[in-house]
């Protein structure tokens, strides 16, 4: 009999668990929302805009050329090459660009004693057997700017060449004096403005010691050609 009535209070016991249990509301699953973006629109990949609605990408910015009267700095002269390449070499091994190149250099002033030039060579070289003839010191000008012209010489000195051309004048001849800067190459290694500052006093030194004759001057890059 005591078995029976504690399996009745059991029984009940369990009902009234389960009729609890069914009263609570099922559980709802909540889809997690679209990705938005902090305004409310929608995040669009850049694989869904169409390609004429994505920003023109701004074109590269272009490079400057360098200022007009830019200075370069010129190491030399160096009467063998092999001098210049040897200090670009070293200049290259403290990061400092350098190029050995030939510069023409200006020489002391010329005056040329000259006619102008004829129609022809034909006609030149008669005009010059006239003037040989008469004993006037003279030659045809084989090229350059006064070509089949008549040079009466080139001087130093512009009162030699002021005298010669009075004198040819006094003799019916129209000649002119023009002055003829003398030009000669030399060696220097050319380095690009800002170049300079990179190099300590140590290295001046050093070079100074093996190249006692060494001289440095700055020109317009312009000038000097090259890159």
């Amino acid at each position: 009999m005591r078995w029976i009535v504690l399996a009745l209070l059991l029984a009940n016991l369990g009902s009234f668990a389960w009729f609890r249990m069914s009263d609570r509301p099922a559980a709802t699953i909540i889809a997690p929302p679209a990705a938005e973006s902090r305004g409310g629109a929608r995040i669009r990949l850049l694989s869904e805009v169409p390609a004429d609605q994505l920003p023109k990408a701004k074109p590269p910015a272009k490079t400057e050329p360098a200022p007009a009267g830019q200075l370069c700095t010129m190491l030399g002269p160096f009467e063998e090459e092999y001098q210049g390449e040897d200090i670009v070499q070293r200049l290259k091994a403290l990061q400092v660009k350098g190029a050995l190149r030939d510069i023409e250099m200006a020489g002391q002033m010329r005056y040329w004693v000259y006619l102008e030039p004829m129609a022809s060579r034909r006609e030149a070289f008669r005009k010059l057997r006239a003037l040989q003839g008469a004993g006037v010191d003279s030659y045809v000008i084989p090229k350059g700017s006064l070509a089949n012209g008549i040079s009466f010489g080139i001087f130093t000195e512009r009162e030699r060449a002021d005298g010669l051309a009075e004198e040819l004048h006094a003799k019916g001849i129209d000649a002119h004096t023009r002055e003829e800067p003398q030009t000669y190459t030399e060696r220097w290694i050319v380095l690009p403005p800002g170049q300079v500052d990179r190099l300590a006093g140590d290295f001046w030194s050093q070079l100074q010691s093996e190249y006692p004759d060494l001289d440095r001057r700055q020109n317009l890059c312009s000038e000097l050609g090259g890159d």
